[in-house]
């Protein structure tokens, strides 16, 4: 296991970066990762590589025992290219062509720049390739990062039109399965389409913002994109491959930020990496991008650009300083949530351009000071951890199932403003982790048959293979959960001609009837069944009503005009059980259907409570279990053990009763 940051030492005196080194051996820094944003210094002319000014750096941070992660410069194409090149800027969804002046101004199509990025990937990958101080190579930097992923030149133009003629053949077909003829938009040729207009990327604004397109043609635009930017990052890989039988990886953003699919992008690389930035002041750190990494590559995962806190941001907005204690926590979560490397953005504080006062570890003027400690500490305590972390496994008996096309369908064309499918599944996850459950986020192609419990909210689009999955596994013994939206679509993004849940009335026992957005004058209570008697609350997002066909109705509309009809419920279907729930339910409601799913799927709970503010990953080591419990409140928890575990940490037994710190953090194994 690694623990790391960020380092920029095209920025830096020989001074400054003999400071610098020194403070990281002080810290206990094992490696750093740089070059993202250096092409100007690799390539300073087109066709001489200069590797001279690095190739110090990486030896002398090496013999101080601090290896490094070099990346492909690519996310910054130098001047020179662009002037000679102007071919190859980026065209945003109004039009409007990106000049040189910040970075991703390029377009992931262009041929002319894929091959200057093949041979400056190549050229790094034969110069670097056998150091023994370099351990893995990332490519680029966030691609389609700053709304960069839905390039609208003529290259892509042409390439999207030529991608949907191999897709459907002919023109006739492709008006078929898209439904065309609504509002007369048929086409004679593929020549006449264009990338669409209207853009579900983040903080991308609208040319026209009442413009109507079709949805199927939307939604393979999306599709286009994100095999355009892996197809990308993918002629890199194979450029440094070619030289070296090191990890090759590259940095996602979040779990969907930038609309890629990760499951498809990190196919070929040796590693899942993605970027993650938490709040550290105050609150907890959700987990769901952790769990959904474990998931991309079925193995643990890298975090190559982490929370460091402070500074002042890009935004206006500035970046809290971490609460004390939280940054060493923080560190230490991710490695406990399945990660086996952490780096932290960045290690000092920019002085100059986009990024200047940003947060960092250390502060401008190289002082260590607080957020060095913790990052220390949690070095410190790696030391002890790492070992057992490493050999052990998540074994979890819950998995829910994420998809990015519905997460593009659902952007593309929205159910109400204030539902937010990642939102959404993130809300479940949460409620499962709080009642103690261990939950992996997985694919929809992810094979299910392990899991006791299995939840799919809002599986907008579903595939007839998928369906047939899920039944087959509720038909063996599962516990399904399927929320409001169930295969209310195909995969060309049509409505699909049948009752609701469409392909799925026999597994869940029921039928649709009306549906409708939860707004303001729409919000009604739900009257719930649980063991604890009922419960009721409002709901939130989305109103199905059910009509029950062979299903226990296990939850009701309390009021309204839609009083005593159905919203949840249960069915039992061969071996196993399925649950539909027809609504969004606020947090009491949600934990009470919880609890009952789990229970009805024979859910392992822990042995201890776990309290609001608390979280804890069962890891399996050897046949023994490996409790890791973090505090995320300001205060400390008592927690009443029951039985005597063995305090990794600090090599003690503890039994009956243990006080955890504020922010703190306890390894017991049983």
């Amino acid at each position: 296991m690694k623990y790391g940051v960020s380092y920029y030492p095209e920025h830096k005196s020989q001074a400054e970066i003999d400071h610098d080194i020194a403070l990281m051996k002080e810290a206990g820094i094992d490696f750093v990762r740089m070059g993202e944003f250096a092409w100007c210094k690799f390539e300073p002319v087109e066709g001489n590589y200069d590797f001279t000014w690095l190739d110090p750096v990486i030896e002398q941070l090496g013999t101080n025992g601090i290896l490094t992660i070099l990346c492909t410069p690519t996310a910054c194409p130098p001047a020179w290219l662009v002037e000679q090149h102007p071919e190859i800027l980026y065209v945003d969804n109004r039009g409007v062509t990106r000049p040189f002046g910040g970075r991703r101004h390029y377009c992931y199509n262009n041929r002319i720049y894929q091959e200057y990025s093949r041979k400056i990937a190549d050229a790094i990958g034969a110069h670097y390739g056998n150091n023994p101080y370099v351990f893995a190579f990332q490519i680029d930097n966030e691609l389609a990062q700053e709304g960069t992923g839905r390039c609208h030149c003529q290259v892509c133009r042409e390439k999207f039109q030529n991608w949907l003629e191999h897709k459907y053949g002919s023109i006739g077909e492709l008006n078929r399965r898209m439904g065309t003829i609504f509002w007369g938009q048929t086409y004679d040729h593929f020549g006449q389409i264009h990338p669409p207009v209207n853009s579900i990327e983040v903080n991308t604004m609208q040319a026209i913002p009442a413009y109507f397109e079709n949805p199927s043609l939307r939604l393979d635009f999306e599709r286009f994109c994100s095999e355009s930017n892996i197809e990308y990052q993918n002629i890199q890989r194979a450029a440094i491959k070619a030289h070296t039988d090191k990890i090759v990886t590259t940095n996602a953003t979040g779990v969907a930020t930038n609309s890629i699919d990760y499951y498809k992008a990190f196919h070929e690389l040796d590693n899942y990496a993605f970027d993650y930035y938490p709040s550290l002041r105050d609150v907890e750190i959700s987990s769901f991008p952790y769990a959904h990494a474990r998931g991309v590559c079925n193995k643990d995962f890298w975090l190559l650009e982490f929370q460091s806190g402070g500074g002042h941001g890009l935004w206006g907005s500035g970046r809290l300083q971490p609460y004390p204690g939280a940054l060493r926590q923080a560190a230490i979560h991710a490695f406990a949530a399945g990660a086996d490397l952490v780096a932290h953005f960045q290690f000092r504080t920019f002085p100059f351009g986009a990024e200047q006062l940003n947060y960092a570890v250390v502060d401008i003027d190289g002082i260590p000071r607080r957020r060095f400690y913790e990052v220390q500490a949690a070095a410190r305590d790696l030391k002890k951890l790492g070992g057992i972390l490493k050999n052990s496994r998540f074994d979890n008996e819950v998995a829910l199932c994420f998809d990015y096309e519905a997460l593009w369908a659902l952007k593309i064309k929205p159910i109400a403003k204030d539902f937010n499918y990642l939102k959404f599944c993130s809300e479940i996850y949460q409620q499962l982790i709080k009642l103690g459950a261990g939950v992996d986020v997985v694919s929809f192609n992810h094979d299910l048959h392990k899991y006791k419990v299995v939840i799919v909210p809002a599986p907008i689009i579903m595939s007839d293979e998928f369906k047939r999955r899920l039944k087959h596994y509720v038909y063996n013994g599962g516990v399904l959960l399927s929320t409001f939206l169930a295969g209310i679509k195909n995969p060309d993004n049509l409505g699909i001609v049948q009752s609701l849940p469409c392909g799925l009335t026999d597994v869940f026992g029921i039928r649709v009837g009306e549906v409708e957005p939860v707004v303001d004058r729409t919000t009604a209570t739900v009257s719930l069944a649980t063991d604890a008697g009922r419960v009721q609350g409002a709901n939130k997002y989305w109103t199905e009503t059910l009509e029950p066909n062979g299903a226990e109705i296990i939850g009701v509309y309390a009021d309204t005009f839609r009083e005593g009809l159905g919203v949840i419920s249960r069915n039992d279907f061969g071996n196993g059980a399925a649950y539909y729930l027809g609504t969004g339910l606020e947090p009491t409601l949600l934990t009470g259907l919880v609890k009952r799913i789990l229970k009805d799927g024979d859910v392992t709970p822990l042995p201890f409570a776990v309290q609001e503010g608390m979280e804890v990953f069962v890891r399996k080591y050897n046949h023994q279990n490996l409790y890791c419990i973090f505090n995320f409140r300001k205060e400390p928890v008592t927690i009443e053990l029951g039985q005597d575990y063995n305090d990794v940490l600090n090599g003690a037994t503890v039994s009956e009763q243990v006080v955890l710190d504020p922010k703190g953090y306890l390894f017991l194994l049983d």
